[in-house]
């Protein structure tokens, strides 16, 4: 019954046809739309003055939302208000209402991101630029960053800029945690649900004279969820358990007013389960005792001469993970315990350099050395890997007019294999052009080829990997639109091929091994509508993709063809607010490599409401219902989400 009823019912898919004229002409359409403006002619030094960009270190690139500050990339920008009103957990709660974004909760019990269809293992995640990825797996895991220090999340889709480096593939996020307040604060904060799901937190920020300081931390545990199986009803999801702490502390100097400069620690500590697979995948009984993450990094800016910047940066990102294998769903066998002691160190430079009144030349050099040490079971010898990556960027953005901006670039990116095969060196230009034709609007069309080099597995597993792989790449297309009235509107048309992608192939001995295999295309539009009122904040996302795996001729896993998202906030009385977060997906498929055959994961509803009440601006206290209707579903086959879930919580500005 069990099977009938919420199983996967095993198909295959039938190709799905876009017409690609159709999203040819109504992109033309978007970029040609006659817009007349009449504009007041300005004080051009006073104008110039006014548009200076506010600078911090955090930011690699400034980016703005008024259209005349838009890269010509899409970016997404969710500030550290937004955030607080979603009351997340970590930061797989906030990314996930980003257009074109998709959470799925799986294998090892992470939380990975998808962006327009792309993988997070082609996605760069960076926290305060810095960035934070598992070296030898090439993936992060979205539930290790806290939701509860960020400031602003910055979300790239498309393409991005070359400054940023290899390994953008698919796009990047950047979070930027908070910075010091002007005046001393700190708050406290505190949340209690269902298992006895508990959280305590501060975070805290004081300055002195040319000195500031800034830090947050956060105490996360639970027993875990249920989920609502179909047929049993609510049942506890075994080894769903966990135990998290966040750490992060920032120091600031501020020397004078064109440089300042920024020394960062952080930490992650945690202790979890995986919950087995229910089926479809192979059932691992695992628990992670120690899955620990430590970051050092300094820098800063400072002035070269007139508006010219100079920002620098070096760090080291270490991970130790200890992994315990059990052969029984009681988990009293151990069949093994490994350990990964990773790390990841480098170092980067950018420098903006405005040439004239109509031109600016940026550049950027980064280095980066990942090491990897992997211990099968204690007692057993240690394998090391290690790679370097250097990339070197330029890009130069020339004002036309007033209205046109025309952007161009080109890295050179090049990786230094830890042993066996042909270095990569892979070249990546950038085009693209702007059109304001007024404050509040915009056109963009632009251009990229992105390439993503393999990871450490791939290349260097002693089953599996492949010395001889090359760089993934990717080539990216896109037109887009902004309008910032009454209504922000924003739309974006994109094409993207990709070739070399990287998968395990079955020999005829039974074992695998990595090769550059695949071929894919993803096509779609994405739109997003914004209105504020003073009783109303209302946003509504939606993406459609075309995507296909080309080698194999079938979708790609787990990825809907439609998703839609939205969340609305409304302000009844003074103090008073009442949330409603929702999350749709169309039905998706999986590639079944046991059975070799394609099957559904079905369409998903999911909503969660918050009401909070503010009381003199100081204090805060909330209560939130997760899944509301209590949906059973799954965004990896095996693997379904939590149940309804109640929460209750409080935050308190003691000092301000």
């Amino acid at each position: 019954m069990l099977e009938k009823e919420n199983i996967m019912a095993q198909r295959t898919h039938p190709r799905t046809k876009v017409s690609l004229l159709a999203i040819i002409v109504s992109s033309l359409a978007l970029l040609l739309s006659p817009v007349l403006a009449q504009e007041v002619k300005e004080d051009q030094e006073a104008k110039k003055e006014k548009e200076k960009a506010v600078r911090i270190t955090e930011e690699i690139l400034v980016v703005g939302k008024a259209p005349k500050d838009i890269p010509i990339a899409t970016v997404s920008t969710i500030s550290s208000i937004e955030v607080e009103r979603i009351k997340p957990r970590d930061l797989s709660d906030v990314v996930k209402y980003i257009p074109g974004s998709m959470v799925t909760f799986g294998d090892k019990d992470t939380y990975s991101l998808k962006l327009r269809g792309v993988s997070s293992n082609r996605i760069a995640l960076l926290v305060d630029g810095v960035p934070v990825y598992e070296p030898y797996f090439s993936t992060f895991d979205l539930k290790t960053v806290s939701a509860g220090g960020i400031d602003t999340l910055q979300v790239t889709k498309g393409p991005s800029s070359v400054l940023y480096g290899p390994n953008t593939l698919g796009g990047l996020v950047n979070v930027i945690t908070k910075r010091p307040t002007e005046n001393p604060s700190f708050s406290l904060l505190g949340s209690y649900g269902n298992l006895d799901t508990r959280s305590l937190g501060f975070d805290t920020s004081l300055g002195w004279k040319r000195f500031a300081l800034v830090a947050d931390v956060l105490y996360q545990d639970s027993n875990g969820f249920h989920y609502p199986d179909p047929v049993a009803g609510q049942t506890e999801r075994t080894n769903s358990d966990f135990e998290r702490l966040n750490l992060n502390a920032k120091l600031y100097y501020t020397p004078s007013d064109s440089t300042e400069i920024m020394i960062n620690g952080g930490l992650y500590q945690s202790e979890y389960g995986m919950p087995a697979a229910l089926f479809t995948q192979r059932a691992r009984y695992w628990r992670f005792p120690k899955w620990d993450r430590w970051t050092l990094n300094a820098g800063g800016f400072t002035s070269l001469g007139g508006d010219s910047v100079l920002r620098f940066r070096a760090y080291y990102v270490n991970y130790y993970n200890t992994l315990d294998w059990f052969n029984d769903p009681a988990m009293t066998s151990l069949m093994s315990q490994s350990t990964y002691d990773n790390s990841v160190y480098g170092a980067f430079a950018l420098a903006d350099l405005p040439t004239g009144r109509t031109n600016s030349i940026k550049a950027s050099l980064l280095f980066q050395k990942d090491v990897a040490r992997t211990q099968d079971n204690p007692g057993l010898p240690w394998d090391k890997f290690d790679q370097g990556t250097v990339s070197a960027g330029l890009e130069d953005h020339l004002s036309l007019s007033d209205q046109w901006k025309l952007i161009g670039g080109l890295s050179l990116d090049t990786i230094d294999k830890y042993t066996g095969g042909e270095n990569n060196t892979s070249l990546n230009p950038l085009v693209g052009i702007k059109f304001t034709p007024r404050e509040d609007l915009d056109f963009h069309v632009s251009f990229a080829r992105k390439s993503r080099f393999p990871s450490m597995r791939s290349l260097y597993s002693p089953s599996s990997g492949n010395p001889d792989l090359l760089a993934e790449s990717g080539q990216n297309l896109e037109f887009s639109t902004t309008y910032s009235g009454p209504i922000y509107v924003t739309g974006t048309v994109f094409f993207t091929r990709f070739k070399n992608f990287i998968d395990t192939v079955r020999l005829p001995d039974g074992t695998r091994l990595y090769y550059n295999v695949g071929k894919a295309h993803i096509n779609g539009f994405e739109f997003q509508i914004q209105k504020n009122l003073t009783w109303l904040l209302a946003t509504v996302n939606y993406t459609y993709l075309d995507h296909r795996n080309d080698t194999d001729d079938r979708p790609l896993d787990a990825q809907p063809d439609h998703s839609f998202n939205f969340d609305a906030s409304f302000f009844l009385f003074k103090g008073f607010r009442f949330g409603l977060y929702g999350i749709y997906g169309s039905e998706s498929w999986w590639y079944d490599s046991t059975t070799r055959q394609v099957l559904s994961i079905p369409s998903y509803f999911n909503m969660d409401a918050v009401v909070s009440y503010a009381i003199q601006g100081r204090y805060e206290v909330f209560a939130k219902l997760g899944n509301v209707f209590d949906d059973y579903f799954y965004t990896e086959p095996g693997f379904p989400w939590r149940g309804r879930y109640f929460e209750v919580g409080f935050r308190a500005d003691i000092l301000r």
